[in-house]
């Protein structure tokens, strides 16, 4: 007989915390649109000026001397200037655009874009193609396909009769305003 009236009271019981009033309804739909809404919030893209931070900054693309430096924007441009502070550019405290002996100058225009399935920064419609991706220890490296793949946490230096590549994963101190402020007139 305890038996019996076991599963009755148990079901009796869940039923009686489980009803109420309409006014006790509505708070529950409210919690549980308030849940729904914080886990939307939570999962939206990040603002487009967040998206290239990893990258975003000055690079020094310096090759034999000749100096110059590349600004990945905050929307993913990639900026070459040549720092004229040489003896190619006549030891002058600015920074032009680039020339055709530029480091980098075949990419300079180009724009990133955020490669979901392999996790990383690609530069698109560069040849050889470029790359960034951070690593499980928040350090940048930079990845070459080509003929080989090529990955690095160094600089790489590549140079021919008339092209000049500088990749280094290493932000320098400057800031692209600090590079905006010093541009030739």
């Amino acid at each position: 007989m305890k038996k019996a009236l076991l599963p009755l009271f148990v079901t009796l019981t869940l039923a009686a915390c489980g009803g109420g009033s309409g006014s006790d309804d509505k708070a529950t739909d409210t919690s549980s649109q308030s849940q729904t809404n914080t886990s939307t919030a939570n999962t939206q893209t990040p603002d487009k000026s967040d998206k290239f931070a990893p990258i975003a900054g000055v690079y020094d693309a310096t090759f034999q001397g000749d100096k110059a430096v590349v600004v990945i924007s905050a929307d993913g441009k990639y900026k070459v200037f040549d720092d004229l502070n040489d003896s190619t550019g006549g030891n002058k405290d600015c920074y032009a655009a680039p020339s055709a002996s530029t480091p980098n100058q075949k990419f300079d225009g180009l724009s990133f874009e955020y490669d979901e399935n392999l996790r990383h920064f690609k530069l698109k419609d560069a040849e050889p193609s470029l790359a960034y991706e951070v690593d499980g220890d928040n350090t940048l490296q930079y990845i070459i396909y080509g003929g080989n793949i090529t990955v690095g946490g160094g600089s790489l230096v590549v140079g021919s009769a008339n092209e000049k590549v500088v990749i280094s994963p290493k932000k320098m101190t400057l800031t692209d305003a600090d590079i905006a402020a010093k541009k030739c007139q």
